[in-house]
């Protein structure tokens, strides 16, 4: 059964919300993230890919690279830019994409529940990509990034959290995509034991997105635990930073792509290969 618990977050100070927020490090090229954080210095992105803060000829995989990232983490925190909740917290994240609203659970999940096979994966991950955020966590000792989990709607779950979505919420801005962000706190400690208790009772969850988060924070994990052989289980590197949304409000969306080049292949010859492996049809 899924085990998912709260923590105590760091996250902007009040009012730095919008200015933190960032979209995940991999969908930029490495000129486009030098671009956002020269028009967002304050922009998350400045730690995650921490590459464009140094000349162009520099590595985007040195060591140094690595080390700048934890250095600001550290250097936002001390300057109040970050601040740490005071009590292990749950919060409830929602996004509004016009009309369409998803909402989800902000929460730790299990690494025994990856090993376990309960929080289940449908990729396979590559070697080369895991490194460099095994590497980002161990500079920063921190998860930056949440994995996409999903869930089976629980009705129980859904009543608290609407509950708490009718009050004040901790920030609500629009980013400029277009795409309106809001955050409420659970700290209510009847609200967070009685969220943790029904997720008891989940059988599996499922990665959407962020397999390369999920794996890396978990051999984080194991590198630890052999490092620490008396561990308890209790330690924070054995949980994963993950939001959880229900399987009713999720929205599979196409996921095109352009082929620009034929690699010396006519059209029909191409299309015959694609063949081999997909349905194809004009």
């Amino acid at each position: 059964m899924a085990q998912i618990r709260p923590f105590r977050a760091y996250r902007p100070a009040a009012g730095l919300e919008a200015r933190t927020a960032a979209l995940p490090f991999d969908v930029y090229s490495r000129a486009e993230a030098e671009e956002e954080v020269k028009r967002q210095p304050l922009s998350f992105l400045a730690i995650d890919r921490a590459e464009t803060l140094f000349a162009q000829d520099v590595d985007p995989y040195a060591q140094c690279v690595y080390e700048k990232a934890g250095s600001l983490l550290r250097e936002r925190i001390r300057d109040g830019s970050f601040i740490r909740e005071d009590v292990p917290c749950y919060y409830i994240y929602e996004l509004q994409m016009g009309e369409r609203l998803q909402t989800g659970l902000v929460a730790c999940a299990s690494v025994d529940d990856y090993l376990g096979q309960v929080i289940r994966k449908h990729e396979n991950t590559r070697v080369e990509k895991e490194e460099d955020r095994i590497r980002h966590v161990e500079a920063c000792n921190a998860q930056t990034g949440p994995i996409f989990l999903a869930y089976r709607s629980q009705p129980q779950v859904n009543e608290i959290l609407d509950r708490i979505r009718s009050q004040s919420c901790l920030c609500d801005f629009t980013a400029p995509d277009g795409i309106v962000h809001r955050v409420w706190r659970i700290a209510d400690r009847r609200d967070v034991d009685r969220i943790s208790e029904i997720f008891s009772g989940v059988g599996e969850i499922y990665i959407a997105d962020g397999h390369h988060r999920c794996a890396s924070a978990v051999q984080v994990a194991l590198r630890r635990r052999r490092e620490n052989p008396g561990y308890t289980g209790e330690e924070p590197y054995n949980y994963i930073l993950s939001v959880l949304f229900p399987d009713d409000q999720l929205a599979i969306m196409d996921y095109n792509r352009v082929v620009k080049d034929l690699n010396g292949l006519s059209e029909e010859e191409f299309l015959e290969k694609i063949g081999v492996s997909f349905s194809v049809k004009p």
